[in-house]
């Protein structure tokens, strides 16, 4: 039997209007079956939508058609008496079922089709078994021209109406025909059966005179535990006395009632239904009984659930979506307003997530993403709400908080948080975060405006050196409009060669000579001059420019040190920055071996750059890229390091030549015990594992003083040379006092 879990939300709202027409009691059957005949043409869009009821003497009249020529239609008698055989029109009808009829009307053998226009006798025609006890008493016909594009939950939507008409048209035969007494129920009773929906009937006071079997099965009741009682026995405690009031009111004035209604079974559980109640009439218009049909809706409440749960939450880490977070902050705006309280919103944007997917794939990357969530959900309180706008952007709201420490504090707590790494398929994954912040009502009165500021107080964090946390500020106003036109101004500067590469010299602190150089980018904006690289990586990182600018770089460098060797006949080892975004390419080896091959450089003097924590972002990715790069030759240095999360145990299987101590920690061990202490401890570190050690930031005599006096190889800083261009730098190499001895 074809069950109603076969249709979709649009096919079980056209059953339920239909299911209405049909427990229209007091029509006549002409009316009901006209009726259901003009709600599936209209439904469903077919030319011609007809039927009729099975008269005694074997003949079937139209008396009900919709669509076009549906006034030549009907009143067409149709017989299908054994003179006609083989028959359509008797195969459906003895066999009970779906008949199809290709060849269209004019197949049924009736004279009258053959008046009809060609267009509309030709209809491939589907003929359904009006059925009531076990026996076919009519016939629904539906006739287009495409019935082989009948979906699926549409061939189900019409059995299950064939299927009901069949009982309420002869449920409605049998109510006019016959007097409405005991008998009647008792009848009713055994043909409800054959039904679905669950079905009961009650007498003037209401008793249960009869149930159904799906009546039965649905309240989770037995038939002989029905009769006799109330339907309050289905009452629940969901809706109050004045919604059983109006609805008896409205059976009283109108003879029907229909709605949702929630209902309670045996076991308890209360349960939505999509009730009618109809009052019954005798003769005389007295009322004698009244009918109650029902459909448990319970699965079709919960997809709705399931639907709208979809429409507001993220499916991936189940948290609120935009919608619903513009919602909830929109509300809490208007309890603020009216409390006279403060509102925070966090806009939290996960830093370089992007190398992440690019490196690993994106279900990596998701994997990463619900744990973060995670992460978050576990940073704030139950009454916050935790948002993701998309992609790696998460949203905060906070409430209830008694001055902006409070906010700090919270924010400070996810971006400590973040920084243990994420076990994700067997990689431990760092990830950190920027985080912007603005007040209601200080930064904005609207949902609107809050999380505009939030937004842009988060892009000054990452401008700033992401993992970090920055209050919205008026001064930041113009940063969003401003990083749209850098990052235009930056794609020009590439293609009209306005970058420039500086060289900072580093010195061999025994010998005194100068024995490398490390390529730095500048930006020489016309009109503008200098602009120095904390303004513009940054973006070119988030952009994904940094790709074709990091290869531009390396190229310039590499051809600088064949010049100076050609002209100046110097072997200085040339320090090249690899960004993350330029590390995590699986082609870096062989865009560095291609780089190195056309300028002509000797591999042996290109040392490669990359940071601590770029390098322990992923241990064995990094120990493999590394390993190729030392194939190809090359030398590798971790620059500033103390500022990561190294191991030693990753960090001695890494194939490095030396590690660059970060000037944070040089600029105070002149005077900062701690800062000193570190420095010592990398120095140490770096011989006992065979590497060479160089300070970055040195200004002062007090600073080199102290490394030379503890074993640092090698300096670099403002105290010897400040970044030059080449041709600057060249003459700074041969007025260098080490050069000259």
């Amino acid at each position: 039997m074809t069950s109603t879990l076969n249709l979709d939300q649009d096919g079980m709202a056209v059953l339920l209007d239909i299911h209405d027409i049909l427990m229209t009691w007091n029509a006549s059957e002409l009316t009901v079956l006209q009726k259901v005949c003009e709600k599936l043409r209209s439904s469903l869009h077919f030319d011609l939508v007809w039927g009729g009821l099975i008269s005694p003497n074997n003949n079937l009249s139209i008396s009900a058609a919709a669509g076009v020529d549906a006034e030549l239609v009907t009143g067409t008698l149709l017989t299908y008496s054994d003179e006609f055989e083989p028959c359509r029109l008797r195969q459906c009808i003895d066999n009970m079922v779906p008949v199809s009829v290709t060849e269209g009307l004019i197949a049924l053998n009736s004279q009258a089709f053959d008046q009809l226009p060609e267009q509309t006798r030709t209809l491939p025609t589907v003929l359904y078994p009006l059925k009531l006890n076990g026996g076919c008493v009519g016939i629904l016909g539906i006739s287009t021209k495409k019935p082989q594009q009948q979906k699926q939950h549409e061939q189900a939507l019409l059995q299950l109406t064939a299927q009901h008409a069949g009982f309420a048209l002869g449920m409605l035969r049998s109510f006019v025909s016959k007097d409405n007494d005991q008998g009647n129920l008792k009848l009713a009773a055994a043909v409800f059966d054959s039904s679905l929906e669950g079905i009961f009937i009650t007498d003037t006071d209401g008793t249960i005179m009869a149930a159904n079997a799906a009546c039965n099965r649905i309240t989770g009741y037995e038939h002989l535990e029905l009769i006799g009682q109330n339907p309050r026995l289905f009452k629940s405690l969901h809706h109050g006395e004045e919604f059983y009031t109006a609805l008896w009111n409205t059976v009283r004035q109108q003879n029907q009632w229909e709605g949702e209604i929630w209902n309670k079974r045996k076991s308890g559980e209360v349960y939505p239904e999509w009730l009618s109640i109809s009052a019954i009439k005798n003769e005389q218009g007295q009322v004698q009984n009244y009918i109650g049909i029902f459909i448990d809706i319970s699965k079709q409440k919960a997809a709705e659930r399931h639907l709208a749960y979809l429409a507001y939450h993220d499916q991936l880490t189940e948290l609120p979506n935009r919608e619903l977070f513009h919602d909830r902050l929109n509300m809490a705006v208007l309890q603020a307003n009216r409390s006279q309280q403060n509102i925070a919103v966090l806009f939290i944007d996960l830093d370089h997530f992007k190398y992440i997917n690019d490196t690993f794939g994106h279900a990596t990357g998701d994997q990463l993403l619900q744990q973060v969530a995670l992460k978050l959900a576990s940073c704030l309180r139950e009454e916050d709400t935790l948002a993701r706008m998309g992609g790696d952007e998460f949203t905060v709201i906070l409430q209830e908080f008694n001055n902006r420490q409070d906010v700090e504090m919270a924010a400070r707590r996810i971006l400590d948080a973040l920084d243990t790494p994420f076990l994700v398929e067997h990689h431990a994954l760092y990830v950190s975060a920027s985080i912007g912040i603005s007040f209601y009502p200080d930064d904005g009165n609207d949902a609107s405006e809050l999380m505009k500021r939030a937004d842009t107080a988060m892009y000054s964090a990452k401008n700033d050196g992401r993992r970090r946390l920055h209050f919205f500020q008026a001064s930041m106003e113009g940063y969003s409009l401003n990083r749209v036109a850098m990052e235009q101004h930056l794609r020009i500067a590439l293609e009209q060669n306005e970058f420039i590469v500086f060289y900072q010299p580093q010195i061999d602190l025994n010998s005194g000579r100068i024995v490398g150089v490390e390529a730095l980018l500048r930006w020489q904006r016309p009109g503008i001059g200098l602009i120095p690289p904390n303004q513009f990586i940054p973006l070119a990182e988030d952009t994904g420019l940094i790709l074709p600018i990091g290869e531009w770089v390396l190229r310039e460098a590499c051809k600088q040190h064949k010049l100076w060797k050609n002209t100046r006949n110097l072997n200085l080892r040339m320090g090249v920055n690899l960004s993350s975004h330029q590390f995590k390419q699986a082609n870096l080896s062989t865009t560095v071996t291609n780089i190195l091959k056309e300028t002509g450089m000797d591999p042996r003097f290109l040392d490669l750059e990359l940071t601590e924590s770029v390098a322990m972002q992923d241990v064995y990715t990094s120990l493999r890229t590394l390993k190729t790069l030392k194939q190809a030759g090359v030398q590798i240095s971790i620059d500033d390091f103390g500022t990561g999360y190294s191991s030693l145990s990753y960090l001695k299987q890494f194939p490095i030549d030396r590690l660059k101590i970060d000037q944070s920690f040089v600029a105070d061990i002149a005077t900062d015990p701690n800062s000193a202490a570190i420095v010592l401890a990398i120095i140490a570190m770096s011989h006992s594992l065979g590497l060479d050690v160089i300070a970055e930031g040195v200004e002062t005599q007090e600073q080199l003083k102290f490394l030379k006096m503890h074993g640092c190889n090698e300096v670099q800083g403002y105290l010897f040379g400040r970044p030059m261009p080449a041709e600057e730098f060249s003459k700074f190499l041969y007025q260098w006092p080490g050069l000259k001895s």
